[in-house]
């Protein structure tokens, strides 16, 4: 009886680690997920001042050029 008693005690701890690793796998999904989204934020932001620049050299060149 001893020996079933100290396995029972063994699976419970381990069902009680599964679900705190459970618990902690989900945590660490949502940040990474929260992450990703900001990465995709600032890739879109870097983007768009990519082509700000980009579309201000243009009409800079184009002033240039109207100029001589």
């Amino acid at each position: 009886m001893e020996i079933i008693e100290k396995l029972n005690a063994q699976i419970n701890q381990i069902l009680l680690d599964q679900e705190a690793l459970r618990v902690e796998k989900e945590a660490l999904q949502f940040e990474l997920d929260s992450i990703k989204n900001k990465n995709d934020e600032l890739v879109r932001y870097n983007q768009d001042m990519l082509l700000k620049i980009d579309s201000t050299l243009t009409l800079v060149k184009g002033k240039e050029n109207d100029s001589k």
